[in-house]
């Protein structure tokens, strides 16, 4: 077992993968982090055999004391001046006085000494802990990774998605470090272990070129791009200053848009020329054509998506707003709007958040409504693993704490129940009401799903005495669905909706355009159909719940009117279940003003709701 390493700012984005990788190389890993820090997150890294001490940044004996027998102290703080600076002060003078003897800062980035003072507020801060740290009795290693390769999958102008574009200033041929946060975090966890780095390692997932990302993105499958010249980088200084002075109050947000604008900058201004990749030659790698395919922006896609992007869908619905937040290692999408009490909407498959839109604008005139593409869904990320609902459920949770919601009620469909039960399990406190429309939380009972269907089963509509639920096995399958239905899933959703629908021409041509547009693409089948491979996980997860007191509600069509029976009562003593019987699966669609009736009720049983929002 090594010395302890001791990373703070464990529970963020890059720390946590920093954890990993430490735990991975069987190091044994400490962890400050702050008073504040969520219980939940504090309990996620004492399971996985970390050793949390909560200590307030600005408390250097408390943070002399975590430092105490650590080989090597890793800084992932983020923050403006009285993060970088000074809490890395204190942190730096701590880890000196309890002799600690190495110290890797929160640098993370491209190579601040290569530029020029006051051309980026971040780096600038960076270079003024630097002077401190280098007059300090301890041995220092800045790991500069270039930009995270990640934010090539945000539509930036670099890489514009809606534009089909690939946009630079001056120099098309000006080749650019990337790193992707996993590679960063293993190179990291490895330094950490290392006890003869030098003050300075540079590294790079991979370095291109504009032109060389216009033949990445078209290898990755997003469609033809163009080569496009933004102007010189003397114009795009002068356009940092211009949005600068248009906006002093971005002189205390973390990332201004003129910040990221001096990002955009920095990539084309400091060039890593030589690599210290080989230092660790165990570590591999990521291409920048494998990222595009693991995290392929399909919403951003205009030529994929078209009228059924979300920037064009959000336009039906007056009052809401798409939305990104990074949680849990993903980005997720989500559509917001109204005001009130919040009420977190995680929709099915095969759909998305627009799943909600024959309801939204009714909840939102008496909640906080949002809608949410969980991982794997819509413009949400779809990584390889985490499809598990306890996973996803901590994903929602994280971002309901980011959004600073306090208790939420849940309303979850068929998939999205699922990870609004999970949630309901694993954050009762957390939880306000929940409401699952004929979907809950996996349990062993769907190991005794039919194989074959029932004499009758598939003559027409879905029996709902004896469901035959074949897509459950389908989806099990890897890779084959992909290929059969990528370009032409709208002939499984045109089955679909005949066989689960009473009514299958409440799912308009519109409607089905909408969801064909998205699963159409590999990595979206791929992703979706990881919901059904992880059940096994679920079930056994299941295993481990107690009962919940909390209120549900169940909502079932008739062909899940059976199966909430069953599992509503068992989830908690305080639940009902009502069943439309005249509404296939897709109940928004088919009885939207009986779903809306029963879920409001619901809701203001016991809490009546804010004053409806007036136009």
């Amino acid at each position: 077992m090594h010395t302890p390493i001791l990373v703070v700012g464990a529970t963020g984005d890059l720390g946590s993968r920093i954890v990993t990788a430490l735990l991975r190389r069987g190091a044994s890993v400490r962890a400050v982090v702050r008073v504040t820090t969520d219980a939940a997150k504090v309990d996620a890294l004492t399971r996985r055999g970390v050793d949390v001490r909560r200590v307030d940044l600005t408390d250097v004996a408390g943070l002399t004391r975590a430092c105490a027998g650590v080989a090597c102290v890793v800084s992932v703080l983020a923050g403006l001046r009285e993060v970088i600076v000074d809490a890395q002060a204190h942190l730096l003078a701590a880890a000196v006085a309890a002799g600690v003897p190495r110290f890797i800062p929160s640098d993370f980035a491209s190579d601040y000494t290569q530029q020029q003072p006051g051309e980026n507020r971040n780096f600038d801060l960076r270079r003024e802990f630097q002077l401190l740290l280098d007059k300090a009795p301890i041995a220092a290693t800045s790991i500069l990774n270039g930009a995270f390769g990640e934010i090539l999958t945000y539509g930036i102008p670099l890489l514009d998605f809606k534009q089909q574009q690939v946009g630079y200033w001056e120099d098309a041929d000006w080749k650019i470090d990337f790193t992707t946060m996993d590679d960063t975090a293993a190179y990291t966890a490895a330094a950490a272990l290392d006890a003869t780095t030098p003050r300075f390692l540079r590294i790079a997932s991979f370095q291109h070129s504009p032109r060389e990302l216009v033949a990445v993105a078209e290898a990755a499958g997003h469609g033809a791009f163009a080569l496009v010249p933004l102007g010189s980088c003397a114009d795009l200084s002068a356009r940092i200053a211009q949005v600068r002075a248009a906006n002093p109050a971005g002189e205390h947000q973390l990332y201004a848009d003129w910040q990221q604008l001096q990002y955009m900058r920095s990539m084309f201004a400091v060039q890593n020329t030589s690599l210290d990749n080989h230092r660790y030659p165990e570590l591999t790698w990521t291409s920048a054509e494998d990222l595009l395919r693991q995290n392929q922006p399909a919403a951003e896609q205009p030529g994929l998506l078209g009228p059924y992007s979300d920037e064009e869908l959000v336009k039906r619905l007056p009052g809401f707003a798409n939305h990104y937040a990074t949680v849990n290692g993903v980005r997720l999408h989500y559509v917001a709007g109204g005001r009130g009490r919040p009420l977190v909407c995680l929709p099915g498959w095969p759909q998305t958040w627009y799943s909600f839109h024959p309801v939204a604008q009714e909840l939102a005139r008496h909640y906080h409504v949002i809608l949410v593409d969980i991982r794997g869904m819509g413009s949400s990320d779809k990584p390889t693993t985490g499809y598990d609902k306890k996973t996803m459920a901590r994903d929602i949770y994280e971002l309901v704490q980011q959004l600073e919601l306090g208790p939420v009620s849940l309303l979850g469909h068929d998939i999205g129940g699922m990870v609004a039960s999970s949630f309901a399990y694993n954050y009762p406190a957390a939880t306000d009401r929940l409401i699952v429309l004929d979907g809950t939380h996996p349990t062993e009972g769907m190991r005794y799903m039919p194989m074959l269907p029932a004499p009758g089963a598939l003559a027409g509509k879905m029996d709902g005495q004896q469901p035959y639920i074949w897509w459950m096995a389908f989806n099990q399958i890897k890779e084959l669905p992909e290929k059969l239905l990528a370009g032409r899933f709208h002939v499984l959703l045109d089955y679909l909706f005949a066989y689960v629908m009473l009514d299958e021409s409440r799912m308009t041509a519109f409607d089905r355009a909408v969801y064909a547009a998205v699963y159409n693409q590999p990595e979206n089948i791929r992703a979706a159909n990881a919901w059904y491979q992880a059940l096994g996980q679920d079930m056994a997860d299941h295993q481990s719940y107690a009962q919940l007191s909390l209120p549900v509600l169940g909502i079932a069509s008739y062909v899940a009117h059976g199966t909430l029976q069953q599992s509503v009562p068992a989830m908690t003593t305080n639940g009902r279940v009502i069943t439309l019987a005249d509404s296939g699966h897709y109940l928004f669609e088919e009885k939207p003003a009986q779903v809306l009736e029963e879920v409001l009720a619901f809701l203001q049983e016991h809490q009546p709701p804010a004053a409806p929002v007036v136009a």
